[in-house]
């Protein structure tokens, strides 16, 4: 094979594809591969694909990790530099992982293999994409409170593949911001399914189902417990209640959870993430990891802060992950007090019995309070939370 040579041509213009040239002689552990793909019947050729895979090369298992060329017989190409002597792993996506490829009917491919070597062509025929990894429970009801939300769960690869395997679950607030473009504040997800998938192959996140509990018009009630000024604008009891008492076990009967505490984590961003930490308090017993980011400490004249040592019980067993960014807010004088009051939540807790080993503090110098950064951090947290095995 002639690395340097003109071997075709690429879509999109009368110009020859000339790919770079590689020494045959570099090093012995970096094996020169070339990817030929060719989709399933009635694939658009304008839409890209990519490859998704171990190590840098192949992006980390980033559903967009490395994008491949179309070529005008309807393959797509491209040619990576694969460094090291074990079989690499790799899959093929259409950009994001409820669109990666599939046996043809629906159900999760298991990554493909090839054994790095020199000049080395590795070909692909992709059976189809689209695996259903996210189920809706629109109008998911409650006796406890007003308004009816969206539930949204997300299923890791692997699921219906192992019938008796059982999951940890994290439970999200404001969950229509979760995975969908078309229901995320601003249009900006957390992308959380894509950050999980690429958590979970790439051997830094335990198989875990994530469920996005949608917010309602009673948001801030819910969200927001008033320990000062208890009243009828506090709904975030009731809202515990819901979770623990309505949600939870229609989700243990329904899906194979692991539904002990120390399986079962909370979170949140903002409200959600204040409302996070006062359910970890609450309930001990049912949410053993916990995920704050950006809390709202602010909220009820701070009073978080000051009922934190109400029950320190729960302190003994949970592991919590608590963040903030280093410009929440319009001034100077309100980013430092978002992050002073982060460092002394978190003192606090150290100081009523939580080790250092289970909590997580993270300032993001450079973020702000939106949703970008949430998502940024939550590939930081997730794996922080629920490491895997």
């Amino acid at each position: 094979m002639d690395w340097g040579g003109t071997t075709g041509h690429r879509l999109g213009g009368a110009a020859t594809f000339t790919p770079a040239v590689y020494p045959h002689d570099g090093p012995a552990d970096l094996a020169m591969t070339e990817f030929v793909v060719r989709p399933p019947a009635g694939h658009p050729h304008w839409e890209p694909l990519f490859l998704a895979g171990d190590g840098p090369a192949l992006g980390h298992w980033e559903a967009a990790g490395v994008r491949l060329d179309a070529w005008a017989d309807g393959t797509h190409r491209t040619r990576v530099a694969v460094k090291g002597r074990k079989p690499v792993r790799f899959l093929v996506t259409r950009g994001h992982w409820r669109r990666a490829e599939t046996d043809g009917r629906g159900n999760l491919f298991p990554p493909r293999e090839f054994p790095p070597k020199a000049e080395h062509t590795v070909e692909v025929a992709v059976a189809g994409f689209g695996r259903d990894s996210v189920r809706y429970h629109p109008d998911f009801p409650s006796a406890q409170l007003v308004h009816p939300r969206p539930v949204t769960v997300w299923l890791p690869p692997g699921y219906d593949d192992q019938p008796d395997r059982r999951y940890p679950v994290a439970y999200l607030h404001d969950g229509q911001n979760l995975f969908d473009h078309e229901t995320a504040f601003g249009g900006t997800p957390w992308a959380a399914d894509d950050t999980a998938e690429r958590l979970i192959r790439s051997g830094d996140l335990e198989p875990l189902i994530l469920v996005g509990v949608g917010n309602t018009p009673d948001r801030l009630k819910e969200y927001g417990p008033l320990d000062l000024r208890p009243g009828p604008w506090d709904l975030a009891r009731a809202y515990g209640r819901f979770l623990t008492g309505e949600l939870k076990p229609v989700i243990d009967r329904t899906y194979r959870t692991r539904p002990e505490a120390a399986h079962t984590g909370v979170g949140g961003s903002s409200m959600g993430g204040l409302i996070s930490l006062a359910l970890g308090r609450w309930y001990p017993e049912v949410f053993g990891r916990v995920l704050a980011m950006s809390p709202s400490l602010w909220y009820d004249q701070e009073s978080s802060l000051r009922t934190v040592a109400g029950n320190t019980d729960w302190l003994a067993g949970a592991r919590v992950w608590l963040d903030v960014g280093g410009k929440e807010g319009a001034s100077a004088v309100s980013q430092k007090g978002n992050v002073r009051r982060v460092r002394r939540l978190a003192k606090l807790l150290r100081d009523h019995g939580l080790a250092a080993s289970r909590l997580k503090v993270t300032v993001d110098a450079d973020a702000g309070h939106d949703e970008r950064a949430w998502a940024y951090r939550l590939g930081q947290a997730l794996p922080w939370l629920f490491p895997a095995g």
